[in-house]
């Protein structure tokens, strides 16, 4: 059938009268008539009785004029059907804070890479999501972890600090000194265990809930802490000493509930990054192996 045909009839039945359902089809009054007659002849029905003061609209036209629209809605919408098609690939994934920059936008990259036009819902970690960028310690007990990257901790000492006049700080030379410490963080509970069976004189002076309040404190000069390496590039107030103690670091990775592997981007995600390892240097590129 025709499209046209269903245009004027919708015309038709809206106006109320064969003019001004011309006008709005742009085109002449015999066109919408002798369209009318030809919709009228394939359905077998009479949609509309003719009058000298215009058309009056019969129960089959009551009846046609819903499902007209509907079909000519749909005719219409298939461009943008196809248009939507290109971010069919959809991803709900929770990212949590203080991850590097660097690190983030070289998974996106590459995630991005394996599907064509992958749409992303970023959120804060949550069970709801199918995955969530977070270290290992963070992840939900019943869903799977698969690690990306490693990142140490460093030793950070305020400026003016009596410990800064040191070229290699000791674990010993911690002993008494005042510490921000940040109960959330894997690497200051390693710290922690370590310090405290060694030294009981270890002194906290602020017990922070993210990063960025430890961050805060040790800027202000008010005692040392363990930071991610990438987290305190580009800050002030302090310096990175080296140290010579044990390695505190985290792990970064994906998790996810098995049930997420039944999107298909998801399950392409894991696979890639099964195998290659995600790698960044300062011109951002990935070492596939």
């Amino acid at each position: 059938m025709d499209v046209r045909l269903l245009k004027f009839f919708i015309a038709a039945y809206e106006q109320k009268n064969l003019t001004r359902a011309a006008k709005q089809c742009f085109v002449s009054q015999p066109n919408i008539s002798n369209g009318i007659r030809q919709l009228e002849e394939a359905i077998g029905k009479t949609l509309f009785e003719r009058h000298k003061r215009g058309i009056k609209v019969r129960a089959e036209a009551d009846y046609l004029y819903p499902i007209a629209k509907r079909i000519l809605g749909e005719i219409e919408g298939l461009p943008n059907l196809f248009q939507e098609q290109k971010f069919k690939n959809k991803v709900k994934i929770g990212v949590a804070d203080s991850l590097p920059q660097e690190h983030k936008q070289q998974f996106f990259r590459r995630a991005n890479d394996l599907c064509d036009s992958v749409q992303w819902t970023v959120e804060p970690i949550s069970r709801d999501c199918e995955l969530n960028l977070l270290v290992r310690e963070w992840k939900y007990e019943e869903d799977l972890f698969l690690p990306l990257w490693k990142e140490d901790y460093v030793l950070c000492v305020p400026t003016g600090h009596h410990l800064i006049k040191k070229e290699v700080i000791d674990l010993q030379d911690l002993k008494g000194e005042a510490f921000i410490h940040c109960p959330p963080c894997e690497a200051h509970q390693q710290c922690l265990s370590i310090l405290n069976s060694e030294y009981s004189q270890l002194r906290t002076v602020a017990n922070c809930s993210t990063k960025m309040e430890t961050l805060t404190f040790l800027m202000a000069g008010l005692g040392i802490t363990f930071l991610p390496a990438s987290f305190v590039d580009g800050w002030y107030g302090f310096e990175v000493k080296k140290y010579n103690g044990p390695r505190y670091f985290r792990e970064v990775g994906l998790s996810y509930a098995r049930s997420s592997l039944q999107n298909p981007v998801v399950a392409k995600i894991i696979a890639y990054f099964s195998k290659h390892e995600l790698t960044v240097n300062q011109f951002a590129v990935f070492d596939e192996k």
